[in-house]
Protein backbone atom coordinates (compact mmCIF):
# COMPACT_ATOMS: atom_id res chain seq x y z
CA UNK A 1 0.00 0.00 0.00
CA UNK A 2 1.48 3.36 -1.04
CA UNK A 3 1.30 6.57 0.96
CA UNK A 4 0.41 8.37 -2.26
CA UNK A 5 3.30 10.81 -2.21
CA UNK A 6 6.99 10.14 -2.42
CA UNK A 7 8.81 11.79 0.48
CA UNK A 8 12.24 10.22 0.13
CA UNK A 9 13.81 13.63 -0.70
CA UNK A 10 13.34 14.46 3.01
CA UNK A 11 15.55 11.52 4.02
CA UNK A 12 19.26 11.53 4.74
CA UNK A 13 21.79 9.70 6.83
CA UNK A 14 22.46 13.03 8.51
CA UNK A 15 18.95 14.04 9.62
CA UNK A 16 16.76 12.88 12.49
CA UNK A 17 14.49 10.62 10.44
CA UNK A 18 17.40 8.79 8.83
CA UNK A 19 19.34 8.41 12.06
CA UNK A 20 16.32 7.06 13.94
CA UNK A 21 15.87 4.43 11.24
CA UNK A 22 19.55 3.45 11.48
CA UNK A 23 19.23 3.24 15.27
CA UNK A 24 16.23 0.90 15.15
CA UNK A 25 17.73 -1.32 12.45
CA UNK A 26 20.98 -1.72 14.43
CA UNK A 27 19.00 -2.48 17.59
CA UNK A 28 17.16 -5.25 15.75
CA UNK A 29 20.37 -6.61 14.22
CA UNK A 30 21.84 -6.89 17.71
CA UNK A 31 18.69 -8.62 18.98
CA UNK A 32 18.19 -11.14 16.16
CA UNK A 33 19.28 -14.60 17.41
CA UNK A 34 22.29 -16.10 15.63
CA UNK A 35 20.15 -19.04 14.51
CA UNK A 36 17.94 -16.70 12.47
CA UNK A 37 18.78 -15.75 8.91
CA UNK A 38 19.42 -11.99 8.92
CA UNK A 39 18.95 -12.04 5.14
CA UNK A 40 15.20 -12.35 5.69
CA UNK A 41 15.04 -8.86 7.21
CA UNK A 42 14.86 -5.52 5.44
CA UNK A 43 13.74 -1.94 6.05
CA UNK A 44 11.38 -0.18 3.66
CA UNK A 45 11.77 3.60 3.44
CA UNK A 46 8.95 6.07 2.73
CA UNK A 47 6.59 3.79 0.88
CA UNK A 48 4.03 2.49 3.36
CA UNK A 49 5.25 4.60 6.28
CA UNK A 50 8.28 6.73 7.14
CA UNK A 51 9.91 3.35 7.48
CA UNK A 52 8.70 -0.20 7.99
CA UNK A 53 10.44 -3.40 9.06
CA UNK A 54 9.90 -6.46 6.88
CA UNK A 55 10.70 -10.12 7.58
CA UNK A 56 10.09 -12.93 5.10
CA UNK A 57 8.29 -10.44 2.82
CA UNK A 58 5.81 -9.63 5.62
CA UNK A 59 5.48 -6.32 7.42
CA UNK A 60 6.51 -6.54 11.06
CA UNK A 61 6.28 -2.93 12.25
CA UNK A 62 5.43 0.56 11.02
CA UNK A 63 7.23 3.71 12.14
CA UNK A 64 6.18 7.37 11.95
CA UNK A 65 9.07 9.76 12.73
CA UNK A 66 8.62 13.40 13.71
CA UNK A 67 11.50 15.77 14.52
CA UNK A 68 9.15 18.40 15.91
CA UNK A 69 10.61 20.26 18.87
CA UNK A 70 7.57 22.43 19.58
CA UNK A 71 5.01 19.71 20.31
CA UNK A 72 4.62 18.14 23.74
CA UNK A 73 0.96 17.06 23.60
CA UNK A 74 -0.38 13.92 21.95
CA UNK A 75 -3.17 15.76 20.10
CA UNK A 76 -0.55 17.56 17.97
CA UNK A 77 0.34 14.17 16.47
CA UNK A 78 -3.26 13.07 15.86
CA UNK A 79 -3.12 13.39 12.06
CA UNK A 80 0.20 11.52 11.87
CA UNK A 81 -1.12 8.72 14.10
CA UNK A 82 -4.35 8.41 12.12
CA UNK A 83 -2.31 7.92 8.96
CA UNK A 84 0.00 5.47 10.73
CA UNK A 85 -2.93 3.25 11.74
CA UNK A 86 -4.59 3.62 8.35
CA UNK A 87 -1.45 2.54 6.52
CA UNK A 88 -0.94 -0.39 8.90
CA UNK A 89 -4.57 -1.54 8.53
CA UNK A 90 -4.39 -1.40 4.74
CA UNK A 91 -1.09 -3.28 4.59
CA UNK A 92 -0.48 -7.01 4.23
CA UNK A 93 -0.22 -7.25 8.02
CA UNK A 94 -2.96 -5.23 9.78
CA UNK A 95 -1.74 -6.64 13.11
CA UNK A 96 1.79 -5.25 12.79
CA UNK A 97 3.17 -3.02 15.56
CA UNK A 98 2.95 0.75 15.21
CA UNK A 99 5.55 3.13 16.63
CA UNK A 100 5.56 6.92 16.94
CA UNK A 101 9.14 8.25 17.12
CA UNK A 102 9.41 11.81 18.43
CA UNK A 103 12.24 14.16 19.36
CA UNK A 104 10.51 15.66 22.40
CA UNK A 105 8.72 14.06 25.33
CA UNK A 106 4.92 13.88 24.97
CA UNK A 107 3.93 14.87 28.49
CA UNK A 108 0.32 13.65 28.34
CA UNK A 109 0.84 10.40 26.43
CA UNK A 110 -0.53 8.30 29.31
CA UNK A 111 -3.58 10.52 29.76
CA UNK A 112 -6.90 8.64 29.62
CA UNK A 113 -8.03 10.89 26.72
CA UNK A 114 -5.30 9.49 24.48
CA UNK A 115 -7.13 6.80 22.54
CA UNK A 116 -4.00 5.97 20.52
CA UNK A 117 -1.82 4.61 23.32
CA UNK A 118 -3.42 1.16 23.09
CA UNK A 119 -2.66 0.83 19.37
CA UNK A 120 0.57 2.82 19.00
CA UNK A 121 3.73 2.56 21.08
CA UNK A 122 5.69 5.71 21.86
CA UNK A 123 9.22 4.72 20.85
CA UNK A 124 11.85 4.89 23.54
CA UNK A 125 15.46 3.78 23.63
CA UNK A 126 16.78 2.70 27.02
CA UNK A 127 13.42 3.92 28.39
CA UNK A 128 14.02 7.45 27.07
CA UNK A 129 12.78 9.61 24.20
CA UNK A 130 15.63 10.18 21.78
CA UNK A 131 16.06 13.85 20.89
CA UNK A 132 17.75 15.33 17.83
CA UNK A 133 21.06 15.71 19.66
CA UNK A 134 20.80 12.29 21.37
CA UNK A 135 20.40 9.98 18.40
CA UNK A 136 24.09 9.95 17.41
CA UNK A 137 25.21 8.61 20.79
CA UNK A 138 22.42 6.04 20.78
CA UNK A 139 23.55 4.72 17.38
CA UNK A 140 27.17 4.55 18.54
CA UNK A 141 26.01 2.57 21.58
CA UNK A 142 24.37 -0.01 19.27
CA UNK A 143 27.45 -0.04 17.02
CA UNK A 144 29.60 -0.85 20.06
CA UNK A 145 27.27 -3.71 20.97
CA UNK A 146 27.71 -5.12 17.47
CA UNK A 147 31.49 -4.68 17.51
CA UNK A 148 31.79 -6.35 20.90
CA UNK A 149 29.64 -9.31 19.81
CA UNK A 150 31.79 -9.74 16.69
CA UNK A 151 34.99 -9.35 18.75
CA UNK A 152 36.01 -6.17 16.94
CA UNK A 153 37.73 -3.19 18.56
CA UNK A 154 35.10 -0.80 19.91
CA UNK A 155 37.32 2.22 19.19
CA UNK A 156 36.15 1.93 15.57
CA UNK A 157 32.56 2.77 16.56
CA UNK A 158 32.75 6.40 15.43
CA UNK A 159 34.09 5.44 12.01
CA UNK A 160 31.37 2.81 11.60
CA UNK A 161 28.73 5.35 12.55
CA UNK A 162 29.99 7.76 9.88
CA UNK A 163 30.00 5.02 7.23
CA UNK A 164 26.40 4.08 8.07
CA UNK A 165 25.28 7.70 7.66
CA UNK A 166 27.06 8.01 4.31
CA UNK A 167 25.70 4.62 3.22
CA UNK A 168 22.12 5.80 3.77
CA UNK A 169 22.87 9.06 1.94
CA UNK A 170 24.16 7.12 -1.04
CA UNK A 171 21.24 4.65 -0.97
CA UNK A 172 18.75 7.52 -1.01
CA UNK A 173 20.64 9.19 -3.88
CA UNK A 174 20.35 5.98 -5.92
CA UNK A 175 16.61 5.90 -5.23
CA UNK A 176 16.22 9.47 -6.52
CA UNK A 177 17.79 8.53 -9.85
CA UNK A 178 14.88 6.21 -10.58
CA UNK A 179 11.23 6.95 -11.09
CA UNK A 180 8.81 6.10 -8.28
CA UNK A 181 7.57 3.03 -10.17
CA UNK A 182 11.09 1.67 -10.76
CA UNK A 183 12.42 2.54 -7.31
CA UNK A 184 13.49 -0.13 -4.85
CA UNK A 185 12.46 1.12 -1.43
CA UNK A 186 13.92 -1.75 0.62
CA UNK A 187 17.38 -1.97 2.15
CA UNK A 188 18.49 -5.35 3.45
CA UNK A 189 19.72 -5.68 7.03
CA UNK A 190 22.65 -7.60 5.59
CA UNK A 191 23.65 -4.44 3.71
CA UNK A 192 23.99 -2.59 7.02
CA UNK A 193 26.14 -5.44 8.34
CA UNK A 194 28.32 -5.32 5.22
CA UNK A 195 28.83 -1.56 5.67
CA UNK A 196 29.94 -2.04 9.27
CA UNK A 197 32.31 -4.86 8.41
CA UNK A 198 33.79 -2.90 5.52
CA UNK A 199 34.23 0.19 7.68
CA UNK A 200 36.23 -1.79 10.21
CA UNK A 201 38.66 -2.78 7.48
CA UNK A 202 39.37 0.79 6.53
CA UNK A 203 42.50 2.31 8.05
CA UNK A 204 41.58 5.99 7.86
CA UNK A 205 38.56 8.04 8.80
CA UNK A 206 36.45 9.64 6.11
CA UNK A 207 36.93 13.38 6.22
CA UNK A 208 33.67 13.84 4.33
CA UNK A 209 31.69 12.44 7.26
CA UNK A 210 33.42 14.55 9.89
CA UNK A 211 33.00 17.76 7.91
CA UNK A 212 29.36 17.05 7.13
CA UNK A 213 28.61 16.20 10.74
CA UNK A 214 30.26 19.36 12.08
CA UNK A 215 28.50 21.56 9.54
CA UNK A 216 25.16 19.85 10.22
CA UNK A 217 25.61 20.46 13.95
CA UNK A 218 26.51 24.11 13.29
CA UNK A 219 23.47 24.67 11.07
CA UNK A 220 21.16 22.91 13.51
CA UNK A 221 22.53 25.10 16.31
CA UNK A 222 21.99 28.29 14.27
CA UNK A 223 18.41 27.25 13.50
CA UNK A 224 17.79 26.58 17.18
CA UNK A 225 19.20 29.99 18.16
CA UNK A 226 17.12 31.76 15.50
CA UNK A 227 13.94 30.00 16.65
CA UNK A 228 14.64 30.62 20.33
CA UNK A 229 15.45 34.24 19.47
CA UNK A 230 11.94 34.83 18.14
CA UNK A 231 10.39 33.12 21.17
CA UNK A 232 12.34 35.31 23.59
CA UNK A 233 12.25 38.60 21.65
CA UNK A 234 8.59 38.47 20.61
CA UNK A 235 6.91 36.41 23.34
CA UNK A 236 9.38 36.69 26.19
CA UNK A 237 9.41 32.92 26.69
CA UNK A 238 11.60 29.99 25.80
CA UNK A 239 10.29 27.46 23.29
CA UNK A 240 10.13 24.79 25.98
CA UNK A 241 7.88 27.01 28.13
CA UNK A 242 5.32 27.56 25.40
CA UNK A 243 2.77 25.04 24.17
CA UNK A 244 0.97 27.41 21.79
CA UNK A 245 1.00 26.64 18.08
CA UNK A 246 2.41 29.52 16.04
CA UNK A 247 3.88 30.05 12.60
CA UNK A 248 7.46 30.26 13.93
CA UNK A 249 7.12 26.81 15.50
CA UNK A 250 5.65 25.41 12.31
CA UNK A 251 8.53 26.88 10.30
CA UNK A 252 10.99 25.25 12.71
CA UNK A 253 9.27 21.86 12.42
CA UNK A 254 9.25 22.05 8.62
CA UNK A 255 12.91 23.11 8.44
CA UNK A 256 13.92 20.27 10.78
CA UNK A 257 12.47 17.81 8.27
CA UNK A 258 14.67 19.15 5.45
CA UNK A 259 17.61 16.83 4.86
CA UNK A 260 19.67 18.68 2.23
CA UNK A 261 20.76 21.85 4.01
CA UNK A 262 23.08 22.70 1.12
CA UNK A 263 20.09 22.98 -1.21
CA UNK A 264 18.07 24.83 1.44
CA UNK A 265 20.96 27.27 1.94
CA UNK A 266 21.05 27.88 -1.82
CA UNK A 267 17.34 28.71 -1.77
CA UNK A 268 17.95 31.15 1.08
CA UNK A 269 20.70 32.77 -1.01
CA UNK A 270 19.34 32.52 -4.58
CA UNK A 271 21.77 35.02 -6.13
CA UNK A 272 24.88 33.11 -4.98
CA UNK A 273 26.13 30.69 -7.62
CA UNK A 274 29.83 30.14 -7.01
CA UNK A 275 31.66 28.72 -4.02
CA UNK A 276 29.18 26.01 -3.03
CA UNK A 277 31.77 23.30 -3.68
CA UNK A 278 33.34 24.47 -0.42
CA UNK A 279 31.11 23.10 2.36
CA UNK A 280 32.08 26.00 4.62
CA UNK A 281 29.99 28.25 2.35
CA UNK A 282 26.99 26.94 4.26
CA UNK A 283 28.42 28.38 7.45
CA UNK A 284 28.88 31.91 6.12
CA UNK A 285 25.51 31.93 4.35
CA UNK A 286 23.46 30.64 7.31
CA UNK A 287 23.60 33.59 9.76
CA UNK A 288 21.51 33.30 12.91
CA UNK A 289 20.37 36.94 13.06
CA UNK A 290 19.07 37.03 9.50
CA UNK A 291 17.42 33.61 9.80
CA UNK A 292 15.61 34.96 12.83
CA UNK A 293 14.49 38.22 11.16
CA UNK A 294 13.82 37.14 7.58
CA UNK A 295 12.52 33.61 8.09
CA UNK A 296 11.28 32.82 11.59
CA UNK A 297 10.06 36.27 12.64
CA UNK A 298 8.59 37.25 9.28
CA UNK A 299 6.66 33.98 9.12
CA UNK A 300 5.65 34.37 12.78
CA UNK A 301 3.79 37.57 11.93
CA UNK A 302 1.89 35.76 9.16
CA UNK A 303 -0.15 34.23 12.03
CA UNK A 304 -1.17 31.34 9.76
CA UNK A 305 0.86 28.23 10.67
CA UNK A 306 -1.58 26.08 8.70
CA UNK A 307 -0.46 27.79 5.49
CA UNK A 308 3.23 26.97 5.91
CA UNK A 309 4.24 23.91 3.90
CA UNK A 310 7.41 22.11 2.87
CA UNK A 311 8.43 19.71 0.13
CA UNK A 312 11.64 18.61 1.82
CA UNK A 313 13.68 21.20 -0.08
CA UNK A 314 12.34 24.54 1.11
CA UNK A 315 9.46 26.09 3.03
CA UNK A 316 6.56 27.95 1.45
CA UNK A 317 3.79 30.23 2.72
CA UNK A 318 0.48 30.09 0.88
CA UNK A 319 -0.68 33.69 0.67
CA UNK A 320 -3.02 36.04 -1.14
CA UNK A 321 -0.14 38.53 -1.04
CA UNK A 322 1.75 36.43 -3.57
CA UNK A 323 1.19 37.52 -7.14
CA UNK A 324 2.96 34.41 -8.49
CA UNK A 325 1.07 31.64 -10.27
CA UNK A 326 1.42 29.18 -7.37
CA UNK A 327 0.33 31.73 -4.78
CA UNK A 328 3.23 30.87 -2.48
CA UNK A 329 5.99 32.89 -0.82
CA UNK A 330 9.50 31.52 -0.19
CA UNK A 331 11.42 33.42 2.50
CA UNK A 332 15.02 34.14 1.48
CA UNK A 333 17.98 36.17 2.71
CA UNK A 334 18.47 37.88 -0.66
CA UNK A 335 19.89 41.32 0.17
CA UNK A 336 19.49 44.02 -2.50
CA UNK A 337 21.52 46.54 -0.51
CA UNK A 338 24.68 44.43 -0.48
CA UNK A 339 27.07 46.21 -2.83
CA UNK A 340 24.08 47.51 -4.71
CA UNK A 341 22.12 50.38 -3.20
CA UNK A 342 19.66 50.28 -6.05
CA UNK A 343 22.20 50.84 -8.82
CA UNK A 344 20.81 49.36 -12.04
CA UNK A 345 23.97 47.48 -13.01
CA UNK A 346 24.27 45.86 -9.59
CA UNK A 347 20.62 44.84 -9.59
CA UNK A 348 21.02 43.30 -13.03
CA UNK A 349 23.99 41.28 -11.80
CA UNK A 350 22.00 39.99 -8.82
CA UNK A 351 18.96 39.16 -10.95
CA UNK A 352 21.02 37.45 -13.62
CA UNK A 353 22.59 35.22 -10.98
CA UNK A 354 19.11 34.11 -9.95
CA UNK A 355 18.31 33.27 -13.57
CA UNK A 356 21.55 31.29 -13.89
CA UNK A 357 21.11 29.40 -10.60
CA UNK A 358 20.04 26.11 -12.18
CA UNK A 359 20.35 24.20 -8.90
CA UNK A 360 17.28 25.89 -7.44
CA UNK A 361 15.41 27.56 -10.30
CA UNK A 362 12.80 24.78 -10.35
CA UNK A 363 12.07 25.47 -6.66
CA UNK A 364 11.69 29.22 -7.24
CA UNK A 365 9.66 28.83 -10.42
CA UNK A 366 6.08 30.07 -10.09
CA UNK A 367 6.62 31.39 -6.56
CA UNK A 368 7.25 34.72 -4.86
CA UNK A 369 10.55 35.14 -3.03
CA UNK A 370 11.21 37.68 -0.31
CA UNK A 371 14.09 40.15 -0.62
CA UNK A 372 15.64 42.68 1.73
CA UNK A 373 14.98 46.09 0.09
CA UNK A 374 18.11 47.70 1.57
CA UNK A 375 18.75 50.91 3.43
CA UNK A 376 22.19 52.03 2.30
CA UNK A 377 23.16 54.76 -0.15
CA UNK A 378 20.56 57.00 1.52
CA UNK A 379 17.58 55.11 0.20
CA UNK A 380 15.56 51.93 0.40
CA UNK A 381 14.22 50.28 -2.70
CA UNK A 382 10.43 50.38 -2.85
CA UNK A 383 8.37 47.39 -3.92
CA UNK A 384 7.62 49.23 -7.15
CA UNK A 385 11.34 49.76 -7.86
CA UNK A 386 12.14 46.12 -7.08
CA UNK A 387 9.35 44.88 -9.35
CA UNK A 388 10.31 47.25 -12.14
CA UNK A 389 14.01 46.34 -11.96
CA UNK A 390 13.24 42.61 -12.00
CA UNK A 391 10.68 42.83 -14.78
CA UNK A 392 12.43 45.30 -17.05
CA UNK A 393 16.08 44.43 -16.51
CA UNK A 394 18.45 44.46 -19.49
CA UNK A 395 16.78 42.46 -22.31
CA UNK A 396 20.22 41.33 -23.45
CA UNK A 397 20.38 39.35 -20.25
CA UNK A 398 17.01 37.75 -21.07
CA UNK A 399 15.03 39.14 -18.13
CA UNK A 400 12.59 41.18 -20.21
CA UNK A 401 9.67 39.82 -18.17
CA UNK A 402 9.16 37.91 -14.93
CA UNK A 403 11.58 35.04 -15.31
CA UNK A 404 9.79 31.68 -14.97
CA UNK A 405 6.89 33.46 -13.24
CA UNK A 406 9.05 34.35 -10.23
CA UNK A 407 7.94 37.40 -8.27
CA UNK A 408 10.23 39.40 -5.96
CA UNK A 409 8.48 40.81 -2.91
CA UNK A 410 10.04 43.13 -0.34
CA UNK A 411 10.14 41.53 3.10
CA UNK A 412 9.44 44.98 4.56
CA UNK A 413 6.39 45.36 2.34
CA UNK A 414 5.19 41.88 3.23
CA UNK A 415 5.55 42.61 6.95
CA UNK A 416 3.52 45.82 6.50
CA UNK A 417 0.79 43.86 4.73
CA UNK A 418 0.68 41.33 7.55
CA UNK A 419 0.43 44.16 10.07
CA UNK A 420 -2.36 45.98 8.18
CA UNK A 421 -4.28 42.77 7.50
CA UNK A 422 -3.93 41.20 10.96
CA UNK A 423 -1.66 38.54 9.48
CA UNK A 424 -1.71 36.38 6.36
CA UNK A 425 -5.49 35.97 6.47
CA UNK A 426 -7.64 35.68 3.38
Amino acid sequence: MSKGNDATPTWSGFNYQGKMMILHVLKLINEIPKCHDIGKYSVEIEKTEDFSIICDSKYVSFHQVKAWLSSSKWERYKEAMDKLLEHRNESSNPKGKCYLMVAREIVDWDDHTNKYQSAIELYKYDSKIIGVSDVRNAIIQEVKKYLKAQKHNEKNADVVYGELCLFLDEAIARMHKKSAKEREYEILFSDFVDVMEEAIKKEGNREEYYLKEKIYDYLADNLKKAFEGVCQDVCGKTASECNAICAAKTVNDKIMEISDYTLFCKVLNPSKIEGWDNSLSLVENFPTDRLQDQVYELMYYSKTPEKIISDGRSIYLKSKFSGAVKGQIIPTLLDLKKGCGGRTEALQRIFQNIVNNTDIIDILEGNSITVLPGNTYKKTLSQEQITSSWKDSNPDKKISSYYKDIELISSKELFNRFEENGGNND
